[in-house]
């Protein structure tokens, strides 16, 4: 329960106005879905995108993606995504009737995050469970929400695949990725290994980190591993291609901005240490305004000439071709890491 509450008490920092850090033409969200596993732990699901997309192919990722237009709401994005991606009922009549699940909106508060090709993402954080678990229990500590202790319990799950966007489904608990900050020494995350790389990336030196699941994971939950790797065509020769593709991977690799949108997410949870400056390194909206406000950057007639060469890694290219550097020098000093 204190999770729940530490995500509903979260109030983004930053005051910029919402065209200057979720800029028209450049909006996207995401839905971080937590559920109770098996074992009690608080669970995210995420999902592996297909190899035939365009962007980010065979990546790990939170369901979600682009606005259809300026008037879409982080919440309707992030929902409409949803449904698209991995089935999610929008309607909570037919998810509580036919799949016994309710849907309880965490928060909202989150900050924006940048992707590598200069959207603004706006995570939203859903919390799934069971219908019969709206009602309160009392034990001798007083009153208790058997929804945040409960494991979900799934007899007819919604799951639906879209094989052009979704390969397959999982799930990882949620503290996995501050693990050594918990310092909780009966706690063994599930990943079976973990890197952390410095990337210089237009001037800036970006943390990015890899933690690697195992495909075979048995401490999952078996309704999501009932789904795995859904073929993307029916063609023989596809799917035979698909399934040696699949067999030649060991691991799922849980990186980069999904990693640090998680990980955030889980200090903020736990309440780790979520001072102002600590606050101030979630997300990235100092540098969106700065980019947006300042560098005339993230406008919704397309990407500028200096975009697409930071997003191709062109040489030479520099956050400080479009900013002041006193606005770099602020930046880096308010951020703990980007």
């Amino acid at each position: 329960m204190y999770f729940a509450k530490n995500l509903k008490l979260f109030q983004n920092p930053c005051t910029y106005p919402l065209n200057s850090v979720w800029p028209p033409g450049r909006r996207s969200a995401v839905l971080v879905l937590l559920f109770i596993g098996n074992r009690g732990e608080l669970r995210v699901l995420l999902t592996k995108r297909s190899r035939k997309l365009r962007s980010f192919s065979g990546q790990v990722s939170l369901p979600g993606g682009k606005a259809d237009s300026p008037s879409e709401t982080f919440d309707s994005i992030a929902r409409r995504e949803a449904m698209e991606e991995i089935g999610l009922p929008m309607d909570p009549t037919i998810l509580q009737n036919k799949y016994n699940m309710k849907l309880e909106l965490a928060s909202s508060e989150i900050p924006c995050y940048m992707s590598k090709t200069l959207l603004s993402v706006k995570p939203v954080i859903y919390f799934l469970y069971n219908s019969d678990c709206d009602i309160a229990t009392s034990n001798t500590q007083g009153v208790s929400d058997n929804k945040y202790s409960k494991p979900l319990n799934v007899i007819n799950f919604f799951g639906k695949l879209n094989p052009g966007e979704t390969s397959s489904l999982f799930s990882i608990p949620i503290n996995d990725l501050i693990y050594e900050d918990l310092k909780q020494q009966k706690y063994e995350p599930e990943y079976s290994s973990k890197i952390s790389n410095n990337i210089n990336w237009g001037g800036l030196i970006w943390n990015v980190k890899h933690f690697h699941y195992p495909i075979d994971n048995h401490k999952d939950v078996t309704w999501l591993n009932r789904m795995e790797d859904l073929s993307v065509s029916t063609s023989t020769s596809e799917y035979e291609d698909n399934m040696n593709y699949i067999k030649q991977i060991k691991y799922r690799d849980v990186w980069g901005l999904t990693a640090k949108i998680i990980a955030d997410i889980a200090a903020i949870g736990n309440n780790l240490d979520i001072n102002d400056s600590y606050k101030r390194s979630m997300g990235h909206e100092d540098l969106i305004y700065g980019l947006h406000d300042l560098g005339h950057q993230f406008q919704a007639d397309g990407r500028s000439k200096w975009e697409k060469a930071l997003i191709n890694n062109k040489p030479g290219t520099k956050y400080s071709d479009v900013l002041p550097e006193t606005f770099i020098t602020q930046l880096k000093k308010n951020s703990l890491s980007f």
